[in-house]
């Protein structure tokens, strides 16, 4: 008995795992995986300067917008989730990674953007956008610097961008590294956090002449969309070397740090030697802007004041996309009276049989229009006829293109109708008979049809009668019977 109870319980077991794997197996669903176009999408590339006008020949401390112009051909079918992936050249820097949506004029987004700065490689994740649209086309900007880790200055560089059918190379002409001067007192610079776009960095050189400044004041002024980390000022005595490194002496006490109402000032008491002085913002904006500035001044007794407004370098990225959709309008009509008709529903099916919509109702004028089609070929299938109204199946066929984009068509219905037979009978021996003529009448008696004659078989039948009351009146007897027009 035991090693029957154990049998079983082993079946039992062995069945329960049956089950579980097949029920593994059945379960298992299928991802279809986003598809990479690569750069194959990219049509244009250049070089902007600060004013947008196309250049190839920049500073070495210069910034540059990368200006790329996109399109996608409406043979191929990019799905929500598919990318754009591409890499700009090592010899150029990012301030710092980038997020951005690309966006049409109606602000739907197209697809959303992000930028690597350590590997300078370009995202763009495709929206839906393109699924509903056609003739989908951008354009992307990259705001970068020259590499300073591999570019010198003074020299020519070969930037390879990535394009459709291959790469593209643009010679661009660096100028010089220029050596700080040396009576140079007042000199800022400034950059976005790599890590944290809303995060600027500051830092101010002071007096690298070494001139003799007394009664010394270093003023600095927040510039606009940014707000003062007062606890991250530190300020150092110290030393320059000719290749701009600051070797740090002796600290600046914090008790010589005070706010000002639009920003901060360090008391430097009589000057002699170098100095630096660094602090942080904070962006209002997110990091949003494409720059920002803030403005120094150095002040002293029988000095000549020093000031100089600093912009970080332009950091950041944007897009625009948009794209091309077509509409449908029909209207319904009454097949003789081309009266409109109210009611009728329609289903919308594309090229590959796929239903796009369903219920679609003609209004009170007998109209219905739908907007956003991309291109392709569709088809109107009436699913309901209005009241009253026999259904035609039949597709409307209609073609959404590049020189189709607003459509009209129309759709005709013909009523339901019936019929009536009428036999004529002797009123005593029922024998059928011939001959007999009647008018049919509407119930007000309004004459809708005449001389309608009863067969051999004593039989009339009218036909295409729409839905209504009816009534036939004799207007003739058969040969040798009296008139009975009392109406039937």
């Amino acid at each position: 008995m035991s090693k029957n109870g154990n049998f079983l319980k082993k079946v039992g077991l062995a069945f329960l795992s049956i089950l579980i794997v097949a029920s593994t197996i059945f379960q298992t669903t299928v991802v279809k995986a986003a598809t990479s176009y690569g750069s194959q999408f990219l049509n244009t590339v250049e070089l902007l300067d600060k004013d947008g006008v196309p250049q190839t020949d920049f500073g070495y401390y210069d910034n540059m917008d990368v200006h790329y112009t996109w399109s996608i051909p409406n043979s191929t079918n990019v799905k929500a989730g598919d990318t754009m992936d591409f890499t700009l050249p090592s010899q150029l820097a990012l301030a710092t990674d980038l997020a951005f949506d690309v966006k049409d004029s109606k602000g739907q987004v197209v697809g959303t953007a992000t930028v690597k700065k350590a590997t300078n490689q370009v995202t763009l994740v495709f929206s839906d956008y393109v699924e509903k649209h056609s003739d989908v086309k951008g354009e992307l900007d990259f705001w970068t610097a020259f590499n300073q880790k591999v570019i010198t200055g003074n020299e020519t560089v070969d930037l390879v961008f990535p394009l459709e059918n291959g790469t593209t190379v643009i010679d661009v002409e660096v100028g010089e590294k220029t050596p700080v001067s040396p009576t140079e007192t007042l000199f800022k610079y400034g950059w976005v956090d790599a890590s944290n776009p809303s995060l600027i960095h500051w830092v101010v050189r002071v007096n690298y002449a070494k001139v003799n400044i007394p009664n010394a004041v270093f003023t600095d002024i927040i510039g606009a969309k940014q707000t003062l980390n007062f606890d991250s000022i530190k300020a150092f005595h110290g030393t320059y070397s000719a290749d701009r490194v600051f070797t740090a002496g002796a600290p600046i006490s914090s008790t010589n740090f005070s706010a000002t109402s639009d920003g901060f000032s360090v008391a430097l008491g009589n000057l002699t030697d170098s100095v630096q002085i660094s602090y942080t913002t904070t962006t209002t904006d997110g990091g949003k802007s494409t720059q920002y500035d803030n403005t120094a001044k150095l002040a002293g007794t029988d000095f000549v004041t020093k000031q100089t407004s600093t912009w970080t370098p332009a950091s950041g990225g944007g897009g625009e996309g948009g794209g091309t959709t077509g509409s449908v309008t029909l209207t319904k009509e009454d097949a003789k009276t081309k009266a409109t008709l109210a009611g009728a529903e329609f289903k919308l099916v594309d090229s590959k049989g796929t239903v796009l919509q369903e219920s679609i109702k003609t209004d009170t004028n007998g109209k219905l229009s739908i907007a956003d089609l991309k291109f392709d070929t569709y088809q109107l299938i009436e699913t309901k006829a209005p009241t009253g109204y026999k259904l035609d199946t039949t597709p409307v066929e209609f073609t959404i293109g590049e020189n189709n984009q607003a459509i009209t068509v129309t759709k005709e219905n013909t009523l339901n109708t019936g019929s009536v037979e009428l036999t004529k009978l002797d009123a005593a021996t029922k024998a059928t008979l011939a001959g007999a003529t009647f008018e049919l009448q509407d119930k007000e008696g309004n004459t809708l049809q005449t001389d309608l004659k009863t067969d051999e078989n004593g039989v009339l039948k009218v036909t295409d009668l729409v839905p209504g009351s009816y009534q036939f009146v004799e207007t003739s007897a058969p040969t040798g019977y009296k008139l009975d027009n009392n109406p039937v």
